[in-house]
């Protein structure tokens, strides 16, 4: 999976969002097989001289054994060092033997920052959608992450692990006016990797989550973020650093160096198209429905506004 080729594949199944449904477990399954243990060693990107750190843990502990500390380091290596250096063949393949393996082991919300390392990196690996593989296991795996059913009861968000948990008191807020970042790395993970004809059912699926919760962290997403999925401009500066945010763990890494636009003209118009009629239905109906909860509508309502595409 992880070489590089020239043609683009052919589109896949495409993917839709339901709540409850996560990662694909088929899939992972392929994707575990496809990519066994490599044979050579990874090592740190950032060091001087000859004395360079190996990364022998990976080796010889299971992954599932591996230590939060391990797994971060060696994420953060492979995503910081292709970042900076280009690629180099052992990173590329200890990034696809982990790949599948962390996602079946990290689906929990507590752990995730792993999740969001994964897109971080993958964003990194694959800057373009042209190779020599299709990426319908991917986004049925680390796209579906978030619909997984320990983030959703009944269709609704539990609310007990978005951002940081409910407030210790009721003099403290939720900080609703950001997105959830788990949630900002997914959409623009699917919105990147779909092919352009299947964003509109993704879209649709989108839509079709009727929680108030989901359709204020939608909006709020849409609002932050059109700079990016709209208007076509450069990565990084556009998300910011200060609230309201809708960043997620080291998305400065995302930068000019990755030689290639975040979004494709041809994915952005396709989410466009398929946002005007959902938005132009929906839009006022969402707004109210926000507004019923009081916490909804004292921290996120303010920052959530009109999208006019017209």
């Amino acid at each position: 999976m992880g070489k590089r080729a020239k043609r683009e594949p052919a589109p896949g199944p495409g993917l839709t969002w339901q709540p409850g449904t996560g990662p694909d477990p088929q899939a992972l399954a392929r994707m575990q097989q496809a990519a066994p243990m490599p044979s050579v060693l990874m090592g740190e990107a950032w060091f001087m001289g000859d004395d360079r750190k190996m990364f022998g843990y990976l080796r010889t502990t299971a992954v599932d054994q591996l230590s939060d500390s391990q797994i971060t380091e060696a994420l953060w290596e492979i995503a910081s060092g292709t970042s900076s250096f280009g690629h180099m063949d052992e990173w590329d393949d200890w990034f696809v033997y982990l790949l599948p393996r962390l996602i079946a082991i990290k689906q929990a919300p507590s752990e995730r920052e792993t999740i969001e390392m994964l897109a971080t990196a993958f964003f990194i690996h694959y800057p373009v959608r042209i190779h020599d593989w299709t990426y319908d296991e991917v986004l049925q795996t680390l796209g579906q992450v978030f619909m997984g059913p320990s983030r959703w009861r009944d269709g609704r968000l539990i609310l007990d692990h978005l951002f940081n948990g409910p407030p210790a008191s009721p003099h403290e807020t939720w900080g609703w006016w950001n997105v959830c970042s788990e949630l900002s790395a997914s959409l623009f993970f699917c919105l990147k990797y779909l092919h352009p004809r299947d964003i509109k059912a993704w879209v649709d699926s989108i839509f079709a989550i009727g929680d108030p919760h989901w359709r204020a962290q939608i909006l709020l997403w849409l609002g932050q973020t059109r700079q990016i999925w709209d208007a076509g401009s450069a990565f990084r500066a556009d998300l910011g650093s200060q609230a309201p945010q809708a960043t997620w763990s080291e998305t400065y890494l995302l930068d000019a160096r990755l030689g290639a636009p975040f979004i494709t003209g041809e994915n952005r118009c396709a989410f466009t198209e398929a946002l005007r009629p959902l938005l132009a239905l929906h839009l006022d109906d969402w707004r109210e429905s926000i507004a019923q909860v009081d916490y909804l509508a004292l921290e996120a309502l303010p920052s959530i506004i009109d999208i006019d595409l017209a």
